[in-house]
């Protein structure tokens, strides 16, 4: 089965159910199916044909599920690309992923128009929100498209800073994602009735593997939080009677921490799992969270290569880590040995979700992949009863409290534009509640002078809102190790000020 006949199937079992739910705009699976469709049709008529990739970079709305699922219905696979991502950013993705069509929205127009020319293969710029696009749809048929998409044929192509800390586009099959979902809805006991509520953006592989096609898989719904504030996902939690949030560490410490008098004002009783995923968590806040608001907290640790190696299931987890292995999984020591059971080392794992390779990146899927065993670069450990803890990467990538990576050299490449900077490096300071801060510590030339405003709004120009350092400080010196490298560690242990 692939991605287009688990939809079809789910629409002709419960074609009345809520698929998805965004505020007052609410979208059954028959209108999912259906229009969807349409647009697969569309795109066929455009000249689309399977195997070709179609880039979307929309807001995180029921028609970023429906176009998503019309590119994929046509037989081609989508490029998912961040909606918060700045021009210089998107171009290199745009350009290496050879997208023939872009779906996008009338506001992406000023970040794209100066790019736009550089992208050699794009045939067709579609703005879902325009007359014309709207048009086209109308017209279209709302029969399925008869196309023979295979389980081997590409479906979604993630952009990731990955093992490497290179932006790189991932490559995952139908079969990827149809031979992971089953157990996943096992394991977290999802149910027709149940309303996941995820706070993870489409385009990161959780976001779409878990919050987006895990319920489609089952029946059920899937709910958008408007933006993201404790209010809006207390709000949404009461109005729609969600019964799982999907998300972050950090967003769920936030959670944790607000006051049972606020807690008290609102009907939480449908809650019963929160899913924890993309960073460490902090039993402690993950033990605050179960006792307020009296459900269950899982953990998984994935990848975007792997997408799901140990998952804390409903009825088998350990707070505190990310449960047991669903890959085959392997501890390693440097010489390639596996560590006893409590000893830290590598994870090496395999599955049959593991990605296809890197996008026209031979060299860099064969970094990571060796006789079929992915190379993850994350130090782990197993404990005596074979849970999983996740210990640290071994690169440098932040991970702050939205979860999605930061790569430092791109940042840094950033703060070395301005005329004012001689030294930088921006590492990821921990804290419990917001995950890790984005730091960047900053050494001036001499004679220079530079404020924190200036420096922060130099960086806005050039780089995502999520990649601007929430922390600049300026310091005389880089601490060096003995090999005079920048000494990351050390400065990811300063205290935020």
């Amino acid at each position: 089965m692939n991605l287009k006949q688990m939809l079809e199937k789910t629409a002709s079992e419960v074609p009345q159910n809520t698929a998805i739910v965004l505020g007052s705009r609410r979208v059954s699976y028959r209108e999912l199916d259906e229009t969807s469709n349409k647009i697969a049709n569309a795109l066929i008529s455009l000249g689309t044909k399977k195997g070709d990739h179609v880039a979307i970079l929309m807001s995180r709305t029921p028609e970023w599920v429906i176009n998503c699922f019309g590119a994929l219905k046509a037989g081609a696979a989508s490029v998912l690309l961040d909606a918060g991502a700045k021009a210089p950013e998107l171009e290199p993705q745009l350009r290496e992923s050879d997208p023939k069509i872009l779906i996008t929205e009338e506001r992406f127009s000023p970040v794209l128009s100066s790019i736009l020319p550089n992208i050699p293969p794009l045939n067709q710029v579609l703005e879902v929100d325009t007359a014309p696009y709207k048009g086209m749809v109308a017209n279209s048929s709302p029969a399925s498209p008869s196309v023979d998409i295979k389980d081997e044929d590409e479906a979604i192509l993630f952009y990731t800073l990955g093992v490497l800390g290179k932006n790189k586009g991932v490559v995952h099959t139908h079969a990827s994602f149809m031979s992971i979902l089953p157990i996943v809805v096992e394991k977290l006991e999802l149910e027709r009735d149940d309303v996941v509520l995820g706070l993870l953006p489409f385009n990161y592989l959780l976001g779409f593997g878990l919050v987006v096609l895990m319920p489609i898989k089952m029946g059920a719904t899937i709910a958008i939080l408007p933006h993201f504030s404790s209010k809006s996902l207390l709000d949404t939690v009461e109005q729609e009677k969600a019964t799982m949030l999907i998300g972050v560490p950090a967003s769920f410490n936030g959670l944790a921490l607000i006051d049972e008098e606020t807690t008290k004002s609102y009907d939480l009783s449908s809650l019963r799992s929160v899913l924890s995923a993309g960073a460490k968590s902090s039993a402690l806040f993950m033990e605050m969270l179960e006792k307020k608001f009296h459900l269950t907290v899982c953990e998984i640790y994935g990848l975007t290569e792997l997408i799901i190696v140990t998952i804390g299931a409903i009825r088998d987890r350990k707070l505190g880590t990310a449960g047991r292995p669903l890959a085959e999984l392997r501890v390693l020591n440097k010489n390639g040995r596996e560590v006893p059971r409590g000893s830290v080392g590598e994870a090496v794992a395999r599955a049959p979700w593991m990605m296809k390779e890197y996008y026209k990146s031979p060299e860099l899927t064969a970094q990571v992949l060796k006789d079929g065993w992915f190379h993850t670069g994350d130090l782990v450990k197993l404990d005596e009863d074979g849970y999983l803890e996740f210990i640290e990467k071994t690169s440098s990538i932040i991970v702050p409290s939205g979860g999605v990576k930061i790569l430092p050299a791109a940042v840094e490449e950033v703060l070395l534009r301005h005329p004012a900077v001689a030294e930088t490096a921006c590492v990821g300071v921990l804290d419990d509640y917001k995950g890790q801060i984005p730091t960047a510590f900053v050494v001036l030339k001499e004679g220079q002078s530079a404020t924190v405003d200036e420096i922060r709004n130099f960086c806005r120009q050039s780089l995502s809102d999520y990649k601007v350092p929430k922390q600049i400080k300026f310091v005389d010196s880089l601490p060096r190790t003995g090999s005079g490298q920048i000494d990351r560690k050390q400065l990811s242990v300063t205290k935020e000020s």
